[in-house]
């Protein structure tokens, strides 16, 4: 989850917007064994240059007492997730990536030379209100089925 992370935090720093992420969580993950299940956030702590990355303990239960009461909690975990953080941690995505800077097309398409490393330092880079790279992703659905509990 910290490589994950770690590529969020490195995207908005790019469009200088890493302040947004400081302490935010980033990533959330779940892990288990025969008879507990752990829910942690992932989150940065962003001290102007130096970033370190840190694993919250949402919660800690053994699903096999009490006749197996908590055996949905997991799965209601995830799902609010899915349903809840996933959309706006998208929608925040987005808005960083249209503020990435616009390449000059005419710089991306000169031959390359095996010689010239130097061509990826000569980009043109240029920023503007919106690049819209994200506008490719309008159309994706993040949107999960909600499974009946028994």
């Amino acid at each position: 989850m910290a490589l994950s992370a770690r590529g969020v935090v490195n995207l908005f720093r790019f469009v200088k917007c890493e302040a947004e992420l400081h302490r935010q969580i980033l990533a959330f993950s779940v892990s288990h064994d025969h008879r507990d299940v752990r829910t942690y956030g992932h989150y940065p702590v962003i001290n102007g240059e130096r970033t370190t990355y840190y694993r919250h303990s949402i919660r800690q239960f053994n699903f096999t007492k009490l006749n197996g009461k908590e055996r949905w909690t997991s799965y209601k975990f995830v799902m609010g997730v899915y349903c809840d953080w996933a959309p706006s941690h998208f929608k925040r995505l987005r808005s960083a990536i249209d503020e990435l800077p616009d390449v000059d097309s005419d710089m991306l398409q000169q031959p390359e030379t095996p010689h010239q490393p130097e061509v990826l330092h000569q980009l043109k880079l240029s920023f503007s209100k919106s690049t819209g790279l994200s506008q490719g992703a309008e159309g994706v659905d993040i949107q999960v089925q909600v499974l009946p509990l028994y």
